[in-house]
């Protein structure tokens, strides 16, 4: 309560707000801390809050080091992840890419997460370099009109200023919707189904870390494995199956495990620990990412298909070249590093976007998963895997390359055998 008469004073311009304490607002609001800016973040939950994508990248572990984490991610209970397994639904044909055999040292591991410590360490991390956190604080409206401040009113009724802010706020992106001009991606109208499970039969050894996708006649399973005993087990569909399955999600979710020959028999003492969630707001990308006093960040950019667990890598990449970007623009003026930032997050989503089109076609996978030694495949997809999509000039041949031999494997079926998918499992229906 104000002293009788004393005029009203508003609270001082902060020089960023970032909207949002998922991983990518925390990492933005972590760096920009650190290099000397007053900022306030807004998070309409408390943490520790549930989340969904527990697969981190190795290259994201520079990164990691560099926020001050990574020795809290080695010594905590997080499952170390070493690389990844991609198997047909019959478990007929299987292939494992391993991160050691084919990276840098620094890039040999990485982990699967519980997103609910995870984020809340990296909030937490946030909070001990100086960042206003202030959680339970939801965000009611932005008004972007002065090219240098943006006014931001929080639900609560309490109104703050600043001379830029970030949108983190994930999939609602409060900023993007209103300036990013979204659009969803055609052919990949996708929804999820997921839950975690115990007893869930996993790898032998090291690769009991691994995550393993498993590759359906019309659908994909993933399996996470969060921690020693509980896993993640989540179904990707075309959104319009579960429209004329005649199913109910959780339905859908337990008979197409049932009906999948490989997933029925590693499940086959599992027992379900959550409830089965839905998401819906699938892939969609932000035309427009950067503004004078805004830039958009993680999926508040773009979400694309999980196929490559690039969810927490992509938030964490964006936010830590957004605080480059903003840095420049608070201290220089300057727009060039932000319409930089802009063009490398959208070509490293293009890149993605094209693995993850490829992803749902036969020929595609016939090659990613029976990779010929002689071909010289393996590195470039352990690359993808691992999350190098900035890459640098010469791994582009590569790329190059993978998708020519998918080419040739869709005219003539020389490269790869061919897989026959018709005879694989699908989503249940009625």
């Amino acid at each position: 309560m104000h002293a009788q008469g004393a005029a009203f004073q508003p609270p001082p311009m902060k020089d960023v707000i970032v909207i949002g304490g998922g991983p990518g607002g925390s990492t933005a609001a972590t760096l920009l801390a650190r290099k000397g800016f007053s900022v306030t973040l807004l998070e309409r939950e408390r943490f520790p809050r549930f989340q969904i994508g527990e697969s981190l990248l190795p290259y994201n572990n520079d990164l990691f080091a560099r926020l001050g984490v990574a020795d809290q991610l080695a010594a905590g209970e997080f499952h170390p992840k070493y690389g990844a397994e991609f198997l047909t639904g019959d478990g007929e044909i299987r292939v494992r890419f391993h991160f050691d055999s084919n990276l840098e040292e620094r890039y040999h591991r990485s982990f699967q997460v519980e997103r609910a410590e995870f984020d809340h360490l990296l909030l937490r991390n946030a909070a001990s370099h100086g960042v206003d956190v202030r959680e339970g604080t939801g965000v009611a409206s932005i008004d972007l009109d002065d090219p240098n401040r943006a006014v931001v009113k929080c639900a609560n009724g309490e109104q703050l200023e600043a001379r830029f802010v970030i949108d983190a706020s994930g999939h609602g992106s409060i900023v993007g919707q209103r300036v990013g001009m979204k659009s969803d991606i055609e052919g990949l109208k996708k929804i999820a189904i997921f839950s975690h499970y115990r007893n869930v039969q996993r790898p032998e050894g090291r690769d009991a870390g691994n995550t393993v996708i498993v590759v359906l006649r019309d659908a994909w399973f993933w399996l996470i494995p969060i921690t020693a005993e509980v896993m993640s087990v989540g179904l990707v569909v075309d959104k319009d199956h579960l429209k004329s399955c005649g199913l109910t999600a959780e339905e859908l979710l337990a008979r197409t495990i049932d009906g999948s020959p490989h997933v029925a028999n590693v499940m086959q003492s599992a027992e379900r620990t959550s409830q089965v969630y839905v998401r819906k707001d699938f892939s969609f990308r932000m035309k427009r990412l950067v503004g004078p006093n805004y830039a958009l960040v993680g999926d508040a950019a773009g979400f694309l298909d999980p196929i490559f667990s690039t969810g927490v890598f992509m938030a964490m990449q964006s936010a830590d070249m957004a605080a480059t970007a903003v840095e420049a623009r608070l201290r220089h003026g300057s727009m060039r590093p932000l319409r930089r930032y802009q063009g490398t997050l959208q070509k490293a989503l293009d890149k993605y976007l094209r693995f993850i089109n490829g992803f749902y076609r036969p020929e595609f996978l016939e090659v990613f998963m029976q990779p010929r030694p002689n071909h010289g495949l393996v590195k470039v997809i352990v690359g993808i895997l691992a999350g190098n999509v900035f890459a640098r000039r010469r791994d582009r041949g590569g790329l190059a390359l993978f998708f020519l031999l998918v080419r040739l494997q869709k005219w003539r079926g020389m490269i790869a055998p061919r897989i026959e998918w018709e005879r694989q499992p699908g989503a249940a229906s009625v």
